[in-house]
């Protein structure tokens, strides 16, 4: 007695079931941010940030991150913009966190220019993302550099180590910005990729 079996109709179930594995495989991640983050920037503008080679970590329970760090050398290693500063190196910078609460996703941020001492412009919104040791500082700020409004993000990132902070990256992503017929500054839309330079580590300090 033979059993007789439908050979296509096997090729074509094995087929379906080896693209439903493979589409399982392939299935991306979903970010998880604090909701505080989630309000204020998208997922769309998370990828174009990622896409230019910058880290963002998701994550709801980052480590606590109070201290000083330098910021040097700041080296260029992105910029879409038309001035293309990719390359250039930039003066360094000291970052002050403090105040971290991981029940609001709060931090306070204070950047300072080394050897000049001046102060970046206070964020609007700061917020913190993060698991483990591996974190993302998300601050908000507005400013009317040349009497033209511009709104922008910075993404600070890294990973917290007893000695500072491992492959510390500062990302700026430019908004939207107001009327600039001459061109004054940088389209919207502008990513700039900032890294510690070829050390990685923004070492801890204790001045500022």
């Amino acid at each position: 007695m033979h059993t007789y079996i439908n050979l296509s109709r096997v090729s074509l179930l094995t087929i379906l079931f080896g693209c439903i594995i493979t589409s399982c495989k392939k299935e991306k991640k979903e970010d998880v941010f604090p909701t505080p983050i989630a309000n204020i920037i998208s997922q769309s503008m998370i990828d174009s940030i990622r896409a230019a080679g910058a880290t963002v970590y998701s994550g709801t329970s980052p480590a606590i991150v109070n201290g000083i760090y330098f910021m040097h050398p700041d080296s260029c290693i992105y910029d879409n913009s038309p001035a293309n500063f990719r390359g250039t190196l930039f003066t360094d910078y000291k970052f002050r966190f403090s105040n971290q609460d991981n029940n609001l996703y709060t931090i306070l941020v204070e950047q300072k220019a080394i050897p000049s001492g001046t102060l970046s412009t206070t964020p609007v919104s700061v917020y913190i993302s993060g698991s483990g040791n591996r974190f993302s500082i998300f601050l908000l700020r507005t400013s009317v550099p040349s009497g033209i409004s511009v709104q922008q993000f910075n993404v600070l990132s890294g990973t917290l180590t007893a000695n500072g902070i491992q492959d510390f990256q500062n990302t700026l992503y430019l908004r939207s910005k107001g009327s600039d017929p001459g061109n004054t500054l940088p389209p919207a839309g502008t990513i700039r990729v900032f890294v510690n330079g070829a050390p990685g580590l923004a070492v801890n300090s204790g001045t500022f």
